[in-house]
């Protein structure tokens, strides 16, 4: 088992501690990381299936819970930065949609703050359908917001090169304009598949500590 395997395989078996969401409002703190699961993606090193996101809120304290709100819009910018969701759901319908064109990722719908227009209002709607009946997600709280950043560059790195948690064959991200994520398996694109920057064993450590405190908030 590789150091980015083994790494990895500790990150999801940990992670399942923290107690599982569907809406924000449920959750106990302001600031932290955010871990999506997506109904039909699995991996063996997570009985209760694999990550597919891990996102942030690297800009600002106490936004957790908004980046995390399905229903304020940032969910295409932010939560599914470029909007991969999207993008991927247009892609698999239609591939020739008009909403996608100049190219790929230059398309409105998925280009950073651009806006629905008429023909693909209905894809937002299924986007905020999909985020509430198939994703939910586990947070772990981190006040400490260049921590929360370094930790947030790590986890991705790790869980991108893992050889065991990779996408299914029908994951829907496989129409996605990111090679990195069709590749990964993650709606990420920002640290994905930079070795460099996994997890090492004092990382590995913290982590623990930064779990073990938000279950006994």
């Amino acid at each position: 088992m590789s150091d980015a395997e083994a790494s990895c395989k500790k990150v999801n078996e940990w992670l399942e501690a923290l107690p599982e969401f569907k809406n924000p409002s449920q959750v106990p703190f302001m600031n932290g990381l955010y871990f999506f699961y997506e109904d039909g993606e699995t991996s063996g090193h997570s009985k209760n299936g694999r990550i597919v996101r891990i996102g942030n809120h690297p800009r600002k304290q106490n936004g957790l819970k908004k980046r995390l709100n399905i229903t304020t819009g940032e969910t295409r910018t932010a939560v599914y930065s470029g909007n991969f969701l999207a993008g991927a759901i247009m892609r698999r319908e239609k591939p020739n949609n008009p909403c996608l064109l100049p190219g790929p990722g230059q398309g409105h719908w998925e280009k950073q703050d651009m806006h629905a227009c008429e023909k693909c209002k209905p894809t937002e709607n299924k986007v905020t359908d999909l985020l509430e009946s198939n994703f939910r997600f586990r947070c772990l709280k981190i006040d400490d917001l260049a921590l929360r950043n370094i930790m947030e560059e790590k986890l991705v790195a790790t869980v991108s090169i893992c050889p065991v948690c990779k996408p299914s064959e029908d994951w829907l991200g496989k129409y996605a304009y990111s090679e990195k994520v069709r590749s990964s398996g993650l709606w990420n694109s920002s640290y994905v598949f930079e070795a460099e920057k996994r997890l090492n064993a004092h990382d590995l450590k913290k982590l623990q500590e930064l779990i073990g405190q938000t279950l006994h908030l």
